[in-house]
């Protein structure tokens, strides 16, 4: 019986503390700001309030607007602010595939300009450079499909484009462009009113190398095509 007394009047504290910490008073001042706290007094044309961080303040009926007894505190969401229209994206990743003749990992830092519309679907395209064993200016165009209309949300995405080689010309090789595609999905948050975001999907790549050979055999020319086929990782920010 005790131990239930005792539990009883803790949950009662406890309601209590909570119910304090929601409700609160507020005293509008005529200069816009507002104080939120406890008014202990309100006489001879004085207010009187000790703010939620226990300061005490006295205020004359001239700088009172109004004031509101046990005013409810409003949780305010933390939301993205991503309404339809153009935004700017920042984005890096990694392309990570097995060793062998090319690097187990490769890297990718994107910038883009991204337009939404419906609050769910977004084109964007982005250019920066990729690392496909050589550097590549890429020239990409992606789409991405919000699952559900929130700001926390899974998302999917397609995207595809060229690759334009930024290599320097030796005497033997002529680096050629190619293109490459990506599909897959990811997750995103906000972080402040802007939108962070992760993406897991498969990226593909194909570029061409052509060559005079060597000067053993100067006059000979061979044409290299590589495939990268490539788990990538990115991560993110649309501002």
């Amino acid at each position: 019986m005790k131990k239930i007394l005792i539990l009883v009047l803790i949950t009662l504290f406890f309601s209590a503390y909570v119910e304090a910490q929601q409700s609160r008073d507020a005293l509008y001042l005529k200069n816009g700001s507002i104080l939120y706290g406890k008014i202990m007094e309100m006489k001879d044309g004085q207010y009187r309030i000790k703010t939620t961080e226990g300061m005490l303040f006295t205020f004359s009926a001239d700088e009172v607007e109004k004031f509101i007894i046990g005013e409810q505190s409003v949780k305010k969401a933390v939301r993205i602010n991503d309404p339809d229209g153009f935004g700017f994206r920042m984005e890096s990743g990694l392309l990570l595939g097995v060793s062998g003749e090319f690097f187990p990992i490769l890297f990718a830092v994107n910038p883009g300009i991204s337009f939404t519309f419906n609050s769910r679907h977004t084109f964007c395209f982005l250019t920066g450079g990729d690392i496909f064993e050589h550097y590549y200016l890429p020239l990409l165009l992606e789409y991405r499909y919000n699952v559900i209309k929130n700001n926390v949300a899974p998302f999917i995405y397609v995207k595809g484009g060229a690759l334009i080689s930024l290599s320097v010309e030796d005497d033997y090789s002529n680096y050629k462009g190619g293109w490459t595609y990506g599909i897959g999905t990811g997750f995103r948050w906000p972080i402040g009113a802007f939108e962070s975001f992760i993406k897991l999907g498969y990226r593909f790549g194909y570029t061409v190398e052509e060559t005079d050979g060597s000067p053993y055999d100067s006059g000979v020319e061979y044409s290299y095509e590589y495939y990268f086929r490539r788990l990538e990782m990115t991560w993110g920010f649309t501002f």
